[in-house]
């Protein structure tokens, strides 16, 4: 383990008290006073270095071709602010729990409340890849370069931008952590907003045909219908009986439509691998699969699989995929799921040719032990 302070604190737990909580509120907010000032600072001489290249419209956010995010954007656990310069974080993982992996675009600093042991984990394959004390009262700062994050004292070693984190201590930890966003061309609101120009997939399920007559006003229905999963797939469901596939532009994201309180919405930015074409006059089918990986699971590697397939298994005419985009607030209209795929199916006939052939086993031997839930919900595309 590479540890980069030689001192170890165990933390045990100890009884509340009145005057324990007051000092602890203290100390939160003098600790979200120090990151604001700071987060203010460094972002402000972040705008001046690229405000030249902000106004040619030059401006990027990391050397990234694809810009949009392949895993879990949520870097902590609950987001407490986000504003055109910066992003805040509480990040709180009990003791013996691992988090999924996520990806930093930012640079990023954390200032510990509450210290512990933490194993950082490979977001690719899973594996460890070192560990570290982050002591009570600390503060690290880290810098992306390429597909890495760089600590700027060197203290700790490079380690991937897309990675899980693991409190291998013996208390709970917790930290505040503060973004710093590259330039002012980054618009203000939730993490997905990045993608200004990117036309955004929504995946959204009923559970009665009022329900499903909700107005997404100006999305483009992508695909519209009753259920019409193949019979061995029925029991995945979970008990929705309608569903819409959804394609909103920058306008039409703006727009909250009246979303019924049992539906489920998981949104996101769609990674194109196969492009599906239009077909006058076919309503293919769309095959929706919503996952929550397990935290220890290899995310890339399970993606890569399943990407795979549409080289092996020529009736996948059209496959996207993308982790949720949802806006601040709505995430638990996602219903704890995590990553949307979308298949595209000439037919049903060809759907039932694809469940059954040996690649396609092979694979689902492989990934459901690694999921912590998942549905499958098939609709027919709209004409």
């Amino acid at each position: 383990a590479y540890c980069p302070s030689s001192v170890k604190e165990v933390r045990q737990p100890r009884p509340r008290s009145p005057a324990a909580d007051s000092n602890e509120i203290m100390t939160l907010l003098h600790a979200r006073v120090y990151l604001a000032t700071a987060a203010a600072a460094m972002a402000s001489a972040v705008v001046v270095a690229a405000e030249a290249a902000t106004e040619s419209g030059a401006c990027a956010l990391v050397d990234n071709p694809s810009r949009i995010p392949l895993y879990m954007p949520d870097v902590g656990t609950t987001k407490l602010h986000e504003d055109e310069m910066s992003v805040v974080w509480n990040l709180t993982i009990p003791a013996g729990t691992r988090l999924p992996p996520h990806e930093h675009m930012y640079d990023y600093s954390f200032h510990v409340l509450e210290g512990s042991t933490l194993a950082v984990y490979s977001g690719q394959d899973g594996k460890h890849i070192f560990s570290f004390d982050a002591p009570t009262g600390h503060t690290m700062s880290f810098k992306r370069e390429g597909e890495m994050m760089v600590d700027i004292t060197g203290a700790i070693p490079p380690f991937p931008a897309v990675h899980g984190v693991k409190n291998v201590g013996e208390g709970n930890y917790r930290e505040m952590l503060f973004e710093t966003k590259p330039c002012k061309s980054v618009p203000h609101g939730e993490y997905a907003r990045r993608y200004d120009n990117e036309d955004m997939r929504r995946i959204f399920l009923a559970k009665d045909g009022a329900a499903a007559k909700t107005h997404h006003d100006g999305a483009k229905i992508l695909a519209n219908s009753e259920n019409v999963n193949d019979e061995t797939e029925k029991k995945f469901t979970k008990g929705y009986t309608h569903g819409m596939l959804l394609s909103l532009d920058a306008s039409a994201r703006d727009r909250t439509p009246d979303i019924p309180v049992d539906a489920l919405v998981l949104d996101f930015y769609p990674q194109l691998v196969k492009d599906a074409g239009a077909e006058e006059g076919m309503k293919r089918v769309k095959h929706m699969v919503l996952v929550r990986f397990k935290p220890e699971t290899p995310v890339g590697e399970m993606v890569a699989g399943y990407i795979g397939l549409t080289t092996k298994i020529s009736e996948m005419k059209g496959f996207e995929w993308g982790p949720i985009a949802n806006k601040l607030g709505e995430e638990e209209k996602a219903m704890g799921f995590q990553y949307g795929f979308v298949t595209t199916f000439n037919s049903e006939a060809d759907r039932t040719a694809y469940l059954v052939h040996e690649a396609h086993g092979e694979y689902v031997n492989e990934l459901v032990p690694n999921l912590e839930d998942f549905m499958v919900f098939d609709v027919l595309e709209a004409q």
